[in-house]
This record gives structure tokens, C-alpha cells and sequence, in this order.
């Protein structure tokens, strides 16, 4: 038996999982211990999987390795960023507007329930698309 038939029934399962995840994230409180859970649970999942896989080596080029530098320099500042304001924050159980944290500065964007979906569901899929590369 070929594993074609399956690919269809693990998309589903798959598509199903992400919905599952964006609802349950989109219904949570941010900063609240369920959405930390949802966000852990998935990155974890995800994390172990792709160092599990063997990718092909691609061979250094100074395109890949401009890329490589320019990527990582903005994860990087990105982090660093995030760590700084989360830290300064006087109370990490809530926002502060003066040390703003990616989470806090999208917060009004993401305050209907439809719109926490879809920046769920955006979150998912481009967490996705980063580790299937």
C-alpha cells in the first residue's frame, strides 16, 4: 500500500489541528497561561519536527550567505527588542505602554475576536511556511 491515500486525510488532519489551535488561541485572554500553552505547545511540536528532518545541503553561495546575515540580524534585534520591553515591563503579567512589546503594539489590531483568528491563523501559517523551507 502506497502512502498517496494518506496525504489527503493527513492535509485534513493537519488544517483541522491549525483551525483547532487558531480558535482556542483567538477565545483566549492574551498574556493568560492558556494562550502562552498554545503558543508553547505548537512551537515545541513544530521546533522537535524540523530538527528531526535531514534537509539537502545547499551549497554556500554570497547570496545565501547575505541572506543568512540579513535574517539574522533582524531575528536577532527583533529578539532582543522583545526580551528588553518584556523585561522593563513593571508588572509582566500586564501591558505597558512603555515598554511595549510586539504582543502589546498589536493588541489593538487583534482586540475583535474575528481579527485574533486571522492573526492566529497567520501566526500558524507562517510558522508553517518558515519550517517546510
Amino acid at each position: 500500500m502506497t502512502g498517496e491515500p494518506a496525504r489527503p486525510f493527513r492535509r485534513m488532519l493537519l488544517l483541522a489541528v491549525v483551525v483547532v489551535l487558531a480558535v482556542g488561541g483567538a477565545a483566549t485572554r492574551p498574556f493568560s497561561w492558556q494562550a502562552t500553552v498554545l503558543v508553547a505547545v505548537p512551537v515545541i511540536v513544530v521546533s522537535e519536527l524540523a530538527f528531526r528532518s535531514r534537509p539537502e545541503q545547499i551549497p554556500p553561495t554570497v547570496r545565501l550567505r547575505r541572506g543568512v546575515v540579513v535574517w539574522s540580524t533582524l531575528l536577532v534585534v527583533a529578539s532582543v527588542w522583545e526580551v528588553y520591553a518584556f523585561v522593563r515591563q513593571p508588572d509582566w503579567t500586564r501591558a505597558s505602554e512603555l515598554h511595549p512589546t510586539l504582543s502589546t503594539l498589536l493588541d489593538p489590531a487583534l482586540e475583535q475576536l474575528p481579527l485574533r483568528l486571522a492573526g492566529w491563523l497567520v501566526w500558524l501559517g507562517a510558522g508553517w511556511w518558515l519550517v517546510s523551507r
